[in-house]
């Protein structure tokens, strides 16, 4: 039971780092051979990679926060289900369903699998969001 605490609070320090914009907590989340796997483009992002692009992210976004939180810890890391909302700096509202899954090594995430539905980038973006 002691583990699975130990990933809940992780698992949480590092949603809410995103949340409150904070990259050094969200940096010290990941171990430094960490990688990231997004389900849209199917290849894997090195950490330094991931974390400029949700620091990017974290400043574009006026609110990041993830709703919703269902989170299921198993032996060597948590998946955690959410929605994620955002407003962007046009004020448009944004939400999408995500499946999260981290591997944690040495109490930090060592690898991530993200999942979501393409068909849902318009609500989170928006239909003008100059994607292409």
């Amino acid at each position: 039971m002691r583990q699975d605490w130990n990933l809940l609070q992780l698992c949480d320090r590092f949603f809410d780092a995103i949340e409150r914009g904070d990259h050094e907590t969200l940096e010290s989340c990941y171990a430094p051979e960490a990688v990231v796997w997004h389900s849209h483009d199917c290849l894997y992002q090195p950490r330094a990679e991931n974390l400029a692009m949700l620091e990017a992210g974290m400043k574009r976004n006026k609110k990041m926060r993830f709703r919703n939180r269902r989170v299921h810890p198993f032996e060597g890391g948590f998946v955690q289900q959410h929605t994620l909302h955002i407003t962007t700096e046009n004020d448009f509202e944004g939400k999408m369903d995500v499946c999260f899954v981290a591997y944690v090594r040495d109490g930090m995430i060592s690898r991530i699998y993200e999942y979501f539905d393409t068909g849902q980038i318009d609500r989170f973006l928006g239909p003008t969001s100059g994607r292409g």
